[in-house]
């Protein structure tokens, strides 16, 4: 199980994992739009009030579209023989943690406690001045740490799909992959708020 969650590249073939990766996709990008959240970035979400059907597709499809070039070139510079089916298809199931974190905007929750903080936020007062009751003060708390395990569960997926892609080995391809993921986060967020759809 624990295979299954972190590393399922290994042993599943190649077409099943591709197949898997676009249907969760699809649904990923559903879900985004019933619980009214944005991928705006290769490692973002965020809540807003409305979302159209189209949005969380085509921020999706930006996502995946980074995350592509920029891991694809590394993935070329480590290994020549790295192939475009090995790196999409991590690439497509790393997304999983964010599609399971929209749940937690049940009911515009998480949005609406957001709004208020925002709406509140005043960098000298305490906590406890914010007009945030001490359920709301918890529940997103609770989501910053579902968000931080999601990331990395992220990250993890990711890196060992990528690792067995380009047969990467050293600390430097380490270095390689984080440079490439935070470039397609710069690249994927100013064509998204760019774009403007």
């Amino acid at each position: 199980m624990k295979k299954l969650l972190l590393n399922p590249f290994e042993k599943n073939p190649e077409t099943r994992l591709f197949i898997f990766g676009l249907a969760v996709t699809a649904i990923g990008s559903y879900l985004a739009y019933l619980f009214n959240g944005r991928y705006d970035g290769v490692i973002d979400l965020h809540f807003t009030k409305s979302v159209t059907l189209a949005q969380p597709f085509i921020d999706n499809l930006i996502n995946i579209v980074c995350l592509f070039v920029t891991l694809f070139f590394v993935g070329k510079l480590i290994n020549s023989k790295t192939r475009i089916i090995d790196i999409v298809n991590p690439i497509l199931i790393c997304r999983i943690p964010f599609y399971l974190l929209t749940f937690s905007n049940f009911r515009n929750y998480i949005s609406d406690i957001s709004v208020s903080l925002l709406e509140n936020f005043n960098p000298k007062a305490m906590p406890s001045e914010m007009n945030l009751s001490p359920i709301s003060m918890i529940v997103l708390g609770f989501f910053a740490i579902i968000s931080i395990l999601c990331l990395i569960w992220f990250v993890i997926l990711l890196y060992n799909g990528f690792k067995i892609a380009t047969n990467s080995k050293t600390g430097m391809h380490k270095l390689y992959f984080a440079l490439a993921i935070l470039v397609a986060e710069i690249i994927s967020g100013i064509l998204i708020s760019f774009l403007n759809y």
